[in-house]
């Protein structure tokens, strides 16, 4: 039974007390009849403005609990009480018709929720705001993509007066933009003091936006405490019952591709989050430490990110990532990839800064997109995409590279190839390469530091590159120079290398770090005339290599890098 607008105790918005639903199954000749409990001997409070999680495996009776706190369901044994009005959010859209337009389904699911008609007319610029469905409102509902649908279902919820939210299994609503929405709406409903009871799959959003937690098994309540310790409950009890248990993994496999995607650049500008915490500001400081807006490529660089924390949250973590104007991603650090824990950030200020030793991209003009994420990056607290800019300054060529990375051809600092434009062949595959029948290349060798022949390096280590060329001798060649150039496997350009022949038939290209991240990467090799002002001879694919890391950093090239941060205390 279930009794509405009972007293409770002590701020107790929702008693559950020895609840037990029973179902009897179908009877057989054989076996007789049987009883199957749904809930068994189930009880708890929830106290007012608290978030409380219910888990478990299907079947365990978490979709069985929450209607009957809904009173939905009536109980075979025991007694819920609840103080004020409650919503179910079981299956958005419940009741929507087709036929009919969105806004006349705002009232016919509004009515069904339980809302007055006087309600649903006060609230209905509220939910019409909320979804951002525009003139699409007075479309018939059968026009409606499923996205648009669940953004209406969930506005109607979203506006109507309760004292406890139910909600099964439908956390995600919707594209990321109204998913940060939604979740912003669930924490200012804990702010304003609602009682929030929800089920879902996702450990990672039990752990974000619980404050206690239930274990369902077989319809029992078989533990209830803290969300980390309740999901850590959760997986023995999946992993307790499965039929295989593979190979145990490495504890730090190295990473053989990083993501390296080329970002949406009409997206940068927008914001998002949840908004437990609130990014305020984004500066960039020099190595003096004054606030600037561009930076010398090789040079110092510190962004600083000044933010409130709303809702104590656990185990967040912070982001920086740069990108070219053009979308390339160069590098994207976190404190969870640099296994920096942050256990817990109580609500006040705080800030937290990227320091660079050594800007190494190339110059040009980069965004900046700054977050921070929860735990499992599954939502983002506050994440500003591309917001803000940094320029690098120093000399440009002809052709956008991505890196400024030193290196050394035959033991002395060999000069940028930024002058020299790239072949067409580089292009336009079908264009015919350059070739001058007086000179050549024999071989190109990757090597590791001891001068081994090797194809796979770990970020950061050295690297020897051997070049043997052929018909490099007279006078006519001492015009010419050796010219390397690095390449992404999907196309990137990221630097090019250059040095005068000097009629040598050996040539080597050392790296003494070389902080490429994980991926394939190409060599192209040519000879460049400096009287002619065009290459001689030029080879897009002379050889290829491969990169593996101990880390999952994003982007092209690993930065060297420090964190810093203070919180409220």
């Amino acid at each position: 039974m279930k009794s509405e607008n009972a007293g409770q105790a002590a701020g107790a918005v929702l008693k559950v007390e020895r609840a037990g639903k029973r179902y009897a199954l179908a009877r057989r000749a054989e076996t007789g009849s049987h009883d199957f409990w749904a809930l068994k001997d189930v009880s708890f409070e929830v106290v007012r403005g608290k978030v409380l999680g219910i888990i478990g495996r299907n079947g365990a009776g978490k979709t069985t609990l929450l209607n009957a706190i809904a009173g939905v369901l009536p109980l075979t044994e025991g007694e819920i009480k609840v103080s004020g009005r409650v919503l179910g959010l079981f299956n958005l859209g419940v009741g929507f018709q087709d036929e009919l337009t969105g806004r006349e389904n705002v009232f016919l699911n509004g009515t069904i929720l339980g809302a007055s008609r006087e309600e649903l007319e006060n609230k209905f610029n509220a939910i019409l705001d909320f979804s951002e469905l525009g003139e699409f409102i007075n479309m018939p509902m059968g026009t409606y993509s499923q996205g648009m649908r669940l953004r209406l279902a969930f506005s109607i919820i979203a506006n109507l007066d309760f004292e406890v939210l139910l909600m099964d299994e439908v956390l995600a609503v919707g594209d990321a933009l109204f998913q940060s929405k939604c979740f912003e709406r669930l924490m200012d409903f804990k702010r304003a003091g609602k009682t929030l009871v929800l089920t879902t799959q996702s450990m990672e959003m039990i752990e974000r936006l619980c404050d206690e937690v239930h274990l369902l098994d077989h319809g029992k309540l078989v533990f209830s405490g803290d969300p980390a310790a309740a999901a850590s409950q959760y997986r023995a009890l999946l992993n307790s019952e499965q039929f295989y248990v593979g190979s145990v993994k490495e504890e730090n496999p190295l990473v053989e591709n990083t993501k390296k995607w080329t970002d949406d650049i009409s997206e940068w500008g927008k914001k998002l989050g949840t908004r437990e915490t609130v990014i305020r500001s984004v500066g960039l400081y020099n190595r003096w430490g004054f606030r600037t807006s561009a930076v010398k490529s090789g040079q110092f660089l510190k962004i600083r990110v000044v933010f409130d924390v709303r809702n104590a949250i656990k185990e967040p973590h912070f982001g920086i990532a740069i990108f070219r104007s053009d979308g390339v991603y160069c590098y994207g650090p976190n404190t969870m990839f640099d296994r920096q824990l942050i256990r817990e950030m109580k609500p006040g200020k705080g800030w937290f800064e990227l320091q660079y030793g050594r800007f190494d991209l190339a110059p040009g003009d980069y965004k900046i997109s700054v977050a921070i994420w929860d735990k499992k990056e599954s939502l983002a607290y506050d994440y500003h995409n591309g917001c803000y800019d940094v320029k690098v300054s120093g000399s440009q060529g002809p052709e956008k590279e991505l890196l400024n990375i030193s290196g050394r051809i035959n033991s002395r600092p060999c000069r940028g190839g930024r002058m020299v434009p790239l072949p067409e062949v580089l292009k336009d595959p079908t264009a015919p390469a350059e070739h001058d029948s007086e000179i050549g290349i024999a071989s190109v060798r990757c090597k590791d530091a001891l001068g081994n022949p090797q194809n796979t390096f770990r970020t950061n280590d050295a690297m020897h590159l051997g070049f043997e060329l052929e018909g490099v001798t007279g006078p006519r060649k001492r015009d010419v120079d050796l010219w390397v150039g690095l390449f992404r496997d999907d196309g990137v350009y990221c630097q090019s290398f250059m040095e005068d022949l000097e009629n040598k038939r050996y040539h080597e290209l050392f790296f003494r770090t070389l902080p490429l991240l994980p991926g394939g990467y190409k060599i192209a090799v040519g000879a460049w005339d400096r009287r002619a002002q065009k290459f001689l001879f030029f080879r897009k694919d002379a050889v290829s290599f491969r990169m593996v890391f101990n880390k999952e950093d994003h982007g092209t090239v690993y930065l060297k890098h420090a964190w810093k941060w203070e919180l409220a205390r």
